[in-house]
């Protein structure tokens, strides 16, 4: 049996900032041969400079990754696919049980990646100033849980901005929920891979937390909104933990059941407090036994007179690799930045100081992660009390700090300047009749239409039936139940908080359905 629709487009494109504007793939048809096992795809490439381009096809089973197998595949895929129209790739799709639960994806990449020092010159001084400010108020779940909401809020207005998918995970603690905000940028060529920033956005009961840590939640809004701009092979996600200041407990519910069965967390950069420096001699302490842990750090903190000047990078066993990238990209992109590498071994039992934010449960989770931090305590005095305000920080060191993470995370993330367009196979069904003819005759008016879309159903049977409308990525914007009835009737639905475009209306009743195209106009 075939099943064939000409579908509307999803379209990413990388930021204004990329070298060269970024090719646009669409997919204009797409047909299910069920006998043969195959799906074919017809899509249509464009480049501004008109490059020839590396195309991929993704196909997604489980409704969130793009990880099948799409071993079997030929046509218009792989390197060298020069710009047109016309374009086709065929997926034999073998065995699947149900090929309509799948969800394709089309990558188009010319190969002119985006510069990461331009992402790192957006990080702007009086940008990341005022960020600091909005963050910096009392916020804890009980005291001032104001606070708590009016942070929580802001994630997740600006993760929805910067276009992230955003969702939240409920987190529980003495009779009261605080959630981890998470914004994803999902990667175009392996989503599966996963780097993570973050920042918690509680602070301890009597202080606005200006560096512990509004720091780290200013930093972790602002990358966001930077990052969230381009494409990346490799997916980011942005999280602010909740509950930190009472052991962590936020990191340890994401941990323990917020991390996808399909995802690889391949690294944490966890900014906790990167604001507060000193060029005053004897400004920066340590725990007592560094110099025998650390010999090579404390030999550069004594050349240099004790001085909290510096960005201190805290890494486990596993995560040297990490390490060694993120200064990495600090060489590259940020050299004014001075910081020192702390290596603990194990995870860190041995140096509990070093575990004391949520990097240490993905450590004991045996995953690589950073705490990135100035210090505390060892550093700034002003740590958990109410004297820790804005004016106390290093704004310029701040700025310096956050553009190490996010060149960092690029890096890492491996920016791409891609097109690309999803396509949900669930959306083909009924689109002819299947198994049996649907048991009305149905029409809709007006269409296009504003406000509300009328269903007239005659010649039918009694029996329930069911209408629900889907935007042409599969996702489902409104519906309602149609009274069992004999004969002709009409029915409302409301659409007017539906979006401008083309949706598909699908009339089901019992084993067989029927779609109908509505245009929504604004």
């Amino acid at each position: 049996m075939l099943r064939t629709v000409l579908p509307a487009f999803l379209l990413f494109t990388s930021a204004a900032f990329a070298q060269n504007a970024a090719p646009s793939v669409t997919i204009t048809n797409v047909l299910v041969d069920e006998g043969a096992s195959t799906v074919s795809v017809s899509y249509d490439l464009a480049d501004a400079e008109n490059d020839p381009c590396t195309v991929l096809f993704k196909a997604s089973t489980d409704g969130a990754s793009f990880t099948a197998d799409v071993s079997a595949v030929s046509g218009d895929i792989g390197a060298g696919i020069a710009p047109g129209s016309g374009r086709t790739i065929t997926w034999n799709y073998g065995a699947l049980p149900d090929i309509y639960a799948s969800r394709i994806l089309v990558v188009a990449d010319d190969g002119h990646a985006p510069s990461i020092q331009e992402m790192v010159e957006q990080v702007d001084l009086a940008r990341m100033t005022q960020r600091l400010n909005n963050v910096a108020i009392p916020r804890h779940h009980s005291s001032h849980p104001e606070g708590i909401a009016a942070i929580r809020d802001s994630l997740l207005n600006a993760f929805g901005a910067a276009g992230l998918e955003v969702t939240t995970q409920t987190v529980n603690f003495l009779g009261t929920s605080v959630p981890n905000v998470i914004g994803r940028n999902a990667g175009l060529v392996n989503d599966h891979r996963t780097y993570i920033v973050d920042g918690h956005y509680d602070a301890v009961s009597n202080t606005a937390g200006a560096d512990d840590n509004a720091t780290g939640v200013a930093a972790t809004l602002e990358i966001a909104r930077i990052l969230g701009q381009y494409r990346f092979r490799n997916s980011l996600r942005f999280i602010g933990f909740s509950y930190e200041e009472q052991g962590l407990v936020g990191s340890g519910y994401y941990v323990q059941s917020g991390i996808p069965a399909w995802e690889q967390v391949e690294g944490v950069l966890n900014m906790e407090m990167i604001g507060y420096y000193s060029d005053v001699p004897n400004s920066q302490s340590v725990p007592a036994g560094f110099n025998i842990l650390f010999p090579n750090a404390i030999a550069a903190l004594e050349a240099d007179e004790y001085r909290g000047n510096f960005l201190t990078v805290v890494g486990n066993a596993v995560s040297v690799p990490l390490s060694d990238a993120f200064l990495q990209a600090c060489d590259t992109h940020v050299p004014q930045l001075k910081r020192i590498a702390l290596n603990v071994p194990g995870n860190g039992q041995i140096a509990p100081d070093l575990r004391r934010s949520d990097h240490s449960r993905f450590w004991d989770a045996g995953m690589k992660a950073l705490m990135l931090t100035d210090g505390s305590e060892f550093r700034n005095a002003n740590y958990h009390t109410p004297n820790d305000v804005v004016a106390t920080l290093d704004m310029e060191f701040f700025t310096n700090s956050t553009k190490a993470v996010l060149a960092a995370a690029a890096m890492l993330a491996e920016p791409i300047n891609a097109g690309a367009d999803t396509f949900n196979l669930a959306s083909l069904v009924g689109v002819e009749e299947h198994l049996h003819r649907f048991p009305c005759r149905a029409e809709i008016f007006p269409n296009p239409t504003q406000d509300k879309l009328f269903v007239k159903l005659g010649d039918c049977v009694q029996q329930r039936i069911i209408a629900e409308l889907f935007d042409l990525r599969g996702n489902k914007v409104s519906g309602r139940d149609l009274r069992n009835t004999y004969g002709e009737a009409t029915w409302e639905l409301d659409v007017q908080g539906v979006a401008a475009g083309t949706y598909l209306l699908v009339l089901r009743a019992g084993e067989s359905s029927t779609s109908l195209l509505v245009e929504i106009a604004r």
